[in-house]
């Protein structure tokens, strides 16, 4: 069986390579939004749409009227690519649209309403720009064994500098070489590989695991032994430099050079912040999958949480790409990974004794169970209360209530007070 996967090479252009691309751009814009204008003409007029095949001629035929000659300068393939994208996207758009699951909304700055899914026209102002070649383009890729640069040759745009990574396992089927908001090119080639499965050993049976802010990830094993991965906090260790990007930014005069400087500052801020994360996210994926041959993980609500007071620190926790990654490798390394339901009381059960406690504040952080005594950790307690629920405690029952107790447990050196209401020892 195969499967597709993405290779990403830093891309370096040089000057005439970078206007080229500028210009492939644009053309590559202006198909898309061309394609989108001729799909809603012709609903509104005939209640239809054109195929793909249709809007490829069409575009074709477009490209020979005067003033158009712009458009013949840059490759084709490319072009034809974003028509695809768009007639996917719109296509997409009427599914949700007949399935009633879109609806309009108002911008409260502008006043301007527009219906959610609806493709929106691309911008030289966007952040992300990109163009992809298919192997009809007759694109190349070389590199040298030893050398640490590697060179991809793109038709009227020339041969483009890669920083050379890794080796790819075959050849690409296409390529899309992006411009990022911060001024850097990467070059992403899709490749089609064998799903041969170089999953490691695993070193335990089963991992139940509780997601957090004040510790990232909480964990126990089957084995009895836990660990905390601590929060990060990306985006707070940055926000002293944002700030201070932001107040120079409205002191600027917009279209100037200085502004645009200092935009691309920001950018690249930005840019290593998304870096960051997704590294941390890969890496703790990497390690959860790896080490477990069974997972235990609870569903969680992230588009309501981050409605909340705590949404900055929800989204820089970066808790939906962790657990998507999770799940993508426990498919590609044949492990188990179990989901508990999004209601599960996991916080508010002793995972000791079987009591149920009630809801607790945010702020708390040690409880004692009223029944058994038992100083709970509340991070500890609800990552064996995941592992429990999905069905994956049965080593864990099998080493006693002593080791089920140590797992929970918080540290014997904080203070509880008032055993078995809500108001007991924080942590902070």
């Amino acid at each position: 069986m195969s499967m597709y996967r993405r290779y990403n090479y830093r891309a370096y252009p040089t000057r005439g390579q970078r206007e080229a691309l500028s210009r492939l751009y644009g053309a590559c814009r202006y198909a898309y939004n061309w394609t989108l204008d001729q799909r809603e003409l012709m609903r509104r007029r005939h209640g239809r749409m054109q195929s793909y095949t249709q809007l490829s001629g069409m575009f074709t035929q477009w490209k020979t009227n005067p003033g158009m000659e712009w458009l013949l300068a840059v490759s084709s393939t490319p072009l034809q690519q974003s028509i695809r994208h768009a007639d996917v996207a719109y296509r997409n758009f009427l599914r949700l649209y007949k399935a009633g699951r879109t609806h309009i909304v108002t911008n409260h700055r502008t006043g301007k309403r527009h219906r959610t899914g609806l493709p929106r026209y691309k911008s030289r102002r966007d952040g992300e720009q990109s163009a992809e070649f298919t192997k009809s383009a007759r694109f190349k890729v070389g590199h040298a064994d030893g050398c640490k640069w590697g060179f991809l040759t793109l038709p009227k745009i020339g041969r483009v500098k890669l920083r050379w990574t890794r080796e790819l396992p075959s050849t690409p089927n296409t390529v899309n070489i992006m411009l990022h908001a911060d001024g850097s090119y990467e070059a992403s080639f899709t490749v089609q590989v064998d799903d041969e499965s170089d999953a490691p050993r695993p070193l335990h049976e089963a991992c139940g695991i509780d997601m957090g802010l004040d510790s990232l990830m909480s964990i126990v094993y089957t084995d009895g032994t836990r660990e905390k991965i601590p929060h990060p906090r990306t985006l707070k260790r940055k926000a002293r430099r944002l700030r201070r990007l932001d107040k120079q930014l409205a002191r600027e005069k917009k279209g100037s050079a200085n502004h645009a400087k200092t935009r691309i500052l920001k950018a690249k801020t930005y840019g290593r912040i998304r870096n960051q994360r997704r590294d941390m996210a890969y890496k703790l994926a990497s390690k959860v999958a790896g080490e477990n041959q069974a997972v235990a993980l609870e569903t969680l609500n992230v588009k309501g949480l981050v409605r909340t007071r705590m949404a900055k620190s929800l989204l820089d926790a970066n808790w939906t790409r962790i657990i998507d990654r999770i799940r993508q490798l426990g498919v590609h390394y044949g492990r188990t990974v179990k989901r508990v339901d999004r209601w599960y009381p996991s916080s508010q059960i002793c995972s000791v004794c079987g009591y149920r406690d009630g809801r607790k504040p945010l702020d708390v952080r040690i409880w004692e169970c009223p029944k058994c005594g038992a100083l709970l950790d509340r991070d500890w307690n609800a990552a064996v209360n995941i592992l429990d629920a999905a069905g994956l405690a049965e080593s864990l029952n099998a080493r006693g209530g002593d080791v089920r107790r140590g797992l929970a447990q918080a540290d014997r050196n904080a203070d509880a007070s008032e055993a078995g209401t809500l108001r007991t020892a924080r942590l902070h």
